[in-house]
C-alpha cells in the first residue's frame, strides 16, 4: 500500500508535467492560429458529446451553457474514487475556435477545500495553437475526494466559434490526447503519483450554424 502523499510533490509532479506538454506538444492539424485573436460568427454554437451519458470509471466533455457563438464544455469525472488531481490536455482547432478561458468554480475538488492554497488550476493555451494543458489538483495537507459518485465538473472550459462550423466537422473536434493521468494522492515506486484507473476519456464536437 502506498503511502498518503504529504507533501506538495505530487502537484509539482503534475505541474512540470503539464509545463513539459505545453512545451513539447506540436499542432495537431490546426493550420495555425492565435486565441489572443479576436474575432467570432453570429451563428449558434453548439457542443456534441461522443459520449452523452458519462460511463462509469470515465473523464468526460459534456455540454454546459451556451449563448450565441460561445460555448462551454464541462470535463467531468464520473464513479471514480481517492480523486486527489489530474494533469491531461485537450487538442482544438484554433481557426475555428477561441479558447476563452477555464473556469473551476464549480469544481467538485473545491468541496470541503477552505484553504485556497490547497487547490491548483492551471490552462495553459499559449504554448502552442491548438492545444490546452490543463493541471487541476489538490495539494497537501488536503486529501482526495474518497468518491465522485455522480458526474461531477472538474473543470469548465469556454469557447466562442470563430466561423460556421457543420456537426461532426473535424474543425470542431474537442479531443483529449496522450499522455494524460489521474492521480489518487500517493506515491507510486518511482517516485511519481499513483494513477487512477480511468476506463475512457471521451470527447466531443463544437458545431456553430
Amino acid at each position: 500500500m502506498n503511502p498518503p502523499r504529504t507533501s506538495t510533490r505530487l502537484a509539482a509532479t503534475l505541474l512540470v508535467t503539464a509545463a513539459y506538454l505545453a512545451l513539447s506538444a506540436v499542432s495537431v492539424g490546426c493550420g495555425g492560429g492565435n486565441d489572443s485573436s479576436s474575432g467570432s460568427t453570429s451563428a449558434v454554437a453548439i457542443f456534441t458529446p461522443d459520449t452523452p451519458v458519462a460511463a462509469e470509471g470515465s473523464i468526460t466533455l459534456l455540454p454546459g451553457t451556451k449563448t450565441g457563438a460561445s460555448v462551454s464544455v464541462r470535463v467531468t469525472v464520473t464513479q471514480l474514487a481517492d480523486f486527489f488531481g489530474a494533469g491531461f490536455r485537450i487538442t482544438y482547432d484554433a481557426t475555428a475556435l477561441l479558447f476563452n478561458g477555464m473556469d473551476d468554480s464549480t469544481s467538485f475538488l473545491r468541496d470541503g477545500v477552505t484553504d485556497p492554497n490547497q487547490l491548483i488550476f492551471i490552462a495553459d493555451a499559449a504554448n502552442a495553437p491548438g492545444q490546452i494543458v490543463i493541471t487541476a489538483t489538490r495539494v497537501s495537507p488536503a486529501v482526495p475526494v474518497p468518491l465522485v459518485s455522480t458526474t461531477s465538473d472538474l473543470v469548465i472550459l469556454n469557447f466562442v466559434a470563430r466561423r460556421a462550423i457543420l456537426p461532426l466537422a473535424e474543425e470542431g473536434r474537442l479531443e483529449f490526447v496522450d499522455p494524460k493521468q489521474a492521480c489518487d494522492g500517493t506515491v507510486a515506486d518511482d517516485d511519481e503519483c499513483g494513477d487512477i484507473t480511468v476506463t475512457a476519456w471521451e470527447g466531443g464536437g463544437v458545431s456553430a450554424q
